[in-house]
């Protein structure tokens, strides 16, 4: 490597290392990094997050998902005001916890609730289900947890041929509580459990239903009682929410004390966010070296490569953050943008893809940065795994930055300049996860403060789903076609045609 890039270009934290080593970055490419954070005011942007300063201006709304995981005494009343609210939810969900695990919880017929379905989509269901499936080894309850998103039926029956009717809690968590595909499942679940349970439909929702939402009337018109219903704010976007009641299948599974700990763990993020200066604050240096990399190296990708089985949903979790927070066309004003700004992201389990797509990594004619997260503790279930694991993880890094040269046999050779950051936390336990997750979550906010984008909205999401409420009439025969395209229109004919057929 090339002696003009910086060396030992990591930073320690809490135990947990962040090396920056092998993004193959030069001293003055660095330090203008830094003088365009300053420019454009990044320090006082930082304090306008921590202070709830910060606006989500296309749909009025603030930004204040960092009050969910802090004490009180925040540096405004407002925040402290939120602060309250967030610590009162959480007081519900340890009296519920509590209660569920003890078997006080019963449905229907008096038997204890002995599984959880979570129903949710996007963001009230990846942050969820990937935290669940990253701490599995702590969880205290043989209480079983299962997850529904797709609105495709094969997801939901999958679950509910697993599952005992009589000893289900299905949790329907949307912010709106008119999420489509959400309202469609929970729907589909009430029918199956009035099929099963032969009771009415009022008594059935009273025991088997959970609603999370910021729209509890809608809850309750549904028919779910107030006393199982959990609040959480339109201040929350979708993405940033598994901090609140949204996180509620994480505290079932691994207890409420350890849920603080996974809060705990991003509060300490954000305390160093907040806190730190510029040249040595983590969610700083991967925001800059991303959008170096995006702007000035022409990144093609970001690869995400968790060499942790409890983090194989961690690159579908970035994907939503990254993409949905600053896949973004026009500015803050409204002006359209003429530079990049998010990057394709996506990933698997390092120690799969490293069969698989890294082929391209080393060989490929395209910059795709990698980031590395690896786990150095070895909880010695199987003697040597870690261990290998480690190496694997270690010598792909060095691989992509180092490269090979086989002057003679050009098919073996890998040119190297691929670059990469590696992450290695202590643990793979509440406090390390939760830390994990803010560093990428102010990594999102570094970026779009500096490309001047609203990282909290999501209006190309909505456009799709506004089309699809028009189609779906169209498709089910009961609404005439008035303004479709030539395109859709023909593809609802040959379905209605194939199913005529059958």
């Amino acid at each position: 490597m090339n002696a003009s890039y910086l060396k030992h270009f990591n930073i320690i934290y809490k135990n947990a290392l962040f090396d920056f080593t092998n993004q193959i970055i030069s001293e003055p490419q660095w330090q203008n990094l830094l003088e365009r954070a300053r420019q454009t005011e990044l320090p006082q942007a930082i304090q306008q997050l921590q202070t709830g300063s910060i606006q989500n201006t296309t749909e009025q709304r603030q930004v204040l998902h960092t009050t969910l995981r802090a004490l009180p005494n925040q540096p405004s009343a407002a925040m402290t005001a939120h602060v309250e609210e967030a610590v009162a939810v959480r007081t519900q969900m340890r009296q519920f916890v509590a209660k569920l695990h003890a078997g006080q919880i019963l449905g229907v017929t008096g038997k204890p609730i002995r599984s959880i379905v979570n129903i949710g989509v996007g963001g009230s269901n990846l942050g969820s289900s990937m935290v669940t499936e990253a701490l599995a080894r702590y969880k205290k309850t043989d209480i079983k947890i299962f997850f529904v998103a797709n609105i495709d039926a094969d997801d939901l029956n999958e679950v509910l041929q697993q599952i005992n009717a009589e000893e289900t809690l299905f949790l329907i968590t949307s912010k709106t509580f008119a999420t489509f595909e959400t309202i469609q499942n929970a729907y589909a679940a009430q029918h199956w459990l009035e099929q099963k349970l032969q009771q009415e439909r009022k008594n059935i929702i009273a025991h088997h239903f959970v609603g999370i939402t910021a729209e509890s009337q809608k809850a309750i018109a549904f028919g779910i009682p107030s006393d199982h219903i959990f609040k959480f704010w339109d201040w929350v976007g979708g993405r940033f929410s598994l901090w609140s009641a949204v996180g509620l299948p994480i505290a079932i599974a691994i207890g409420m004390d350890r849920f603080e700990v996974l809060l705990a763990g991003a509060r300490a993020m954000d305390e160093h966010f907040f806190s730190a200066p510029l040249a040595s604050n983590i969610p700083v240096l991967m925001g800059l070296i991303g959008i170096w990399n995006i702007e000035d190296n022409h990144a093609a990708g970001l690869s995400i490569a968790p060499y942790c089985h409890g983090l194989r949903s961690f690159p579908a979790y970035l994907q939503q953050l990254e993409m949905e927070s600053n896949g973004k066309g026009v500015d803050i004003d409204g002006n359209p943008i003429s530079y990049r700004t998010a990057q394709a992201v996506f990933g698997s389990v390092g120690s799969n893809g490293q069969h698989a797509y890294f082929q391209m990594l080393h060989q490929g004619n395209r910059q795709i940065p990698t980031d590395f997260i690896a786990i150095a503790e070895d909880p010695h279930v199987f003697a040597g795994h870690q261990d290998q694991l480690l190496a694997n993880c270690f010598a792909q890094s060095a691989a992509l930055a180092e490269g090979r040269q086989y002057p003679t046999e050009p098919h073996k050779t890998c040119l190297g300049g691929q670059r990469s950051t590696m992450i290695i936390l202590p643990k793979q336990d509440p406090f390390y996860i939760g830390l994990l997750l803010a560093a990428y979550e102010h990594k999102i906010f570094v970026q779009a403060h500096l490309w001047r984008i609203n990282a909290f909205d999501q209006w190309g999401v909505e456009l799709g789903k506004s089309l699809a409420h028009y189609i779906l009439p169209i498709l089910k025969g009961e609404q005439q076609d008035t303004s479709l395209d030539d395109v859709t229109r023909n593809r609802i004919e040959f379905v209605k045609k194939i199913r005529n057929t059958d």
